[in-house]
C-alpha cells in the first residue's frame, strides 16, 4: 500500500492512502489519527504490523472523505490540502524521527566524486576512491545525518540555496524507513525518494566540509511523496531519474539504477543497517530514514554551475514510489552572527 501524510489548513496533519486516483483520508475515522508514527506506535503497528493496522483502519473508513491524488501532487499553496513528508515525527517533537544519508555507494557515484576531487584539489589520491574499495570490501560505510529533520521538506516544497554555495546539485536516492518494534527489534516499514541536496562545491574542495555541503536551514534536502509498504516494493533493482527545468526547458537529465543489487557493499542494504544500528540503536517512539546513496551525479560537464534559484528538480523513483518534485529558493540572508564582530 501507499501512505503519505498531508496538510489541511482547516484542521492541520493527515494520514491518508493512495487507492487508485484518490487519496482516502484515514484521519476520519472516529479515533482521528494524523500520522505514520501515530498508527506504528499508538494504533498497534509495532505488535501488531503497519499494513494490519491500516487494513482494519479502512474497515472504519467506508464513508471518508476522498482527494484527487493529482490534485495533492500539483498543489503548491499552503492555502489548500498539500502533502507533507510521507514521515514525520509527532508534533513538537521533530526529532523523533532521525534522518541519516549513505555516500560513495554506487560505483559511477564514487568515480565521479574522485575526478571532481582531484581536480579541485590537485591531489593524486582521493578519499573517495579510497572509501569505495574501504566498503566494496567489508569495512565502514560513509554515514551521516540531516542534523535538522524539518529542514528536509516535502514534494512540492522548496529547497534553499545558501548564499554562499559554490555548486550545488541534487541527489537521487532510495530511501528506506525504519520503526522499532515492541519486541525492541529494528523492522523496515517501506521505502519512499529522497533528494539529498549537496553543495558539491565545498564538499569537492576538502571532504572534510561534507557536514556544511549537506546541513543548512529550511530545505536541504527533500523526502516524498508516499511511503510504499516493505510488503509491496521490490528493493532489488530500482530504476531513477531526475531532471532539473530551468525557464520552462530542460537543462540537465540522467537516469540510472539504485536498489540492493546496485550497493557496493558484500552486505547490500544490511552492511549499512548493521552499522547504523549498532553504534546509534532505534530508542523507543523513534522513526529511521536511511538515504541509500545517489547512482545519478552531475558533473560539471553535465550541468555547469549547478542548480539556481528558479530551478525546479524533478525525481523519478519506479515501484509506485513516483516523482518527487522541488523548486529551488534563495535562503534568506543571515545576519544574526554580526554582532559577534563588536
Amino acid at each position: 500500500m501507499k501512505l503519505l501524510q498531508f496538510a489541511d489548513p482547516a484542521d492541520g496533519q493527515h494520514v491518508g492512502l493512495v487507492d487508485g486516483d484518490d487519496v482516502v483520508d484515514l484521519t476520519q475515522v472516529s479515533y482521528q489519527p494524523r500520522s505514520i508514527f501515530e498508527l506504528y506506535y499508538d494504533r498497534g503497528g509495532n505488535t501488531q504490523g503497519l499494513v494490519p493496522v491500516v487494513e482494519k483502519l479502512l474497515e472504519a473508513a467506508a464513508g471518508a472523505r476522498r482527494l484527487p491524488w493529482e490534485t495533492l501532487m500539483r498543489a503548491r499553496s499552503t492555502a489548500r490540502p498539500h502533502l507533507l513528508k510521507p514521515v514525520s515525527g509527532p508534533q513538537g517533537q521533530p526529532h523523533a524521527l532521525r534522518i541519516w544519508l549513505a555516500g560513495v555507494t554506487h560505483e559511477v557515484s564514487a568515480k565521479l566524486r574522485d575526478i571532481e576531487a582531484r581536480q579541485s584539489t590537485g591531489e593524486g589520491v582521493s578519499v573517495y576512491d579510497q572509501k569505495y574499495r574501504e566498503c566494496a570490501a567489508g569495512g565502514r560505510p560513509e554515514l551521516f545525518p540531516k542534523n535538522d529533520p524539518d529542514a528536509v521538506v516535502a514534494h512540492g516544497r522548496p529547497v534553499t540555496r545558501p548564499a554562499d554555495t559554490l555548486r550545488l546539485v541534487p541527489e537521487t536516492e532510495l530511501v528506506s524507513v525504519y520503526g522499532l518494534r515492541q519486541d525492541g527489534q529494528v523492522e523496515r516499514l517501506g521505502y519512499t525518494g529522497g533528494n539529498d541536496v549537496t553543495d558539491n562545491g565545498i564538499e569537492a574542495n576538502n571532504p572534510l566540509n561534507l557536514p556544511q555541503a549537506k546541513n543548512w536551514a529550511d530545505g536541504c534536502a527533500s523526502l516524498g511523496p508516499v511511503l510504499v509498504t516493505a510488503d509491496e516494493y521490490d528493493d532489488g533493482a530500482v530504476q531513477v531519474s531526475c531532471e532539473v527545468i530551468r525557464n520552462g526547458s530542460r537543462v540537465a537529465y540522467k537516469d540510472g539504477e539504485t536498489g540492493q543489487d546496485r550497493l557496493n557493499m558484500p552486505d547490500r542494504l544490511l552492511h549499512m543497517e548493521r552499522t547504523l544500528f549498532s553504534r546509534l540503536p532505534l530508542r523507543p517512539r523513534e522513526l529511521q530514514v536511511l538515504y541509500w546513496g545517489t547512482p545519478i551525479v552531475f558533473a560539471e560537464q553535465d550541468f555547469a554551475g549547478g542548480l539556481q534559484a528558479g530551478d525546479t528538480m524533478r525525481l523519478h523513483f519506479s515501484g509506485g514510489i513516483g516523482e518527487l518534485a522541488n523548486e529551488v529558493v534563495d535562503l534568506p540572508a543571515i545576519d544574526q552572527w554580526r554582532h559577534l564582530q563588536g
